[in-house]
């Protein structure tokens, strides 16, 4: 299973001219802790809740060019998803952005990879499973 079998869509971003606050607000909106940053459709980088916080006790009114970061990780649609996870684990990040020639596709997080893992392992399932019921 590769990657681009299992990114999410409809792609939430902001610009770098966004303010912090607007991204802050797209995350809680869409339970997100992490925004691809783009300019003109072209990957710039990312900001997080963490990054909007820190911008709070700052100066007024950031701008998200003003906090974004880059990522420690992103994945590309050919990435095998279990290789993503390994990698996602050992870097303690919690979400990639996907990119295509530049372009964010979308945006992963463990959780994506590891239930999109799960459906072809029927170990996990049953221990899913047994979870739920």
């Amino acid at each position: 299973m590769k990657a681009g079998d299992v990114v999410s869509r409809p792609l939430v971003a902001v610009e770098p001219f966004d303010f912090a606050r607007h991204a802050e607000g797209l995350m809680d909106d869409y339970g997100l802790t992490l925004l691809p940053v783009v300019d003109h459709g072209v990957f710039c980088g990312v900001v997080t809740k963490a990054d909007c916080g820190t911008a709070r006790t700052g100066r007024r009114a950031p701008k998200v060019c003003d906090v974004m970061t880059q990522p420690a990780l992103t994945a590309g649609l050919e990435m095998d998803a279990a290789d993503l996870y390994t990698a996602m684990t050992l870097y303690e990040v919690l979400s990639v952005p996907v990119l295509h020639e530049g372009h964010v596709l979308g945006v992963l997080t463990r959780r994506d990879v590891l239930e999109a893992l799960s459906h072809g392992d029927p170990h996990l399932r049953a221990g899913h499973a047994a979870h739920d019921g």
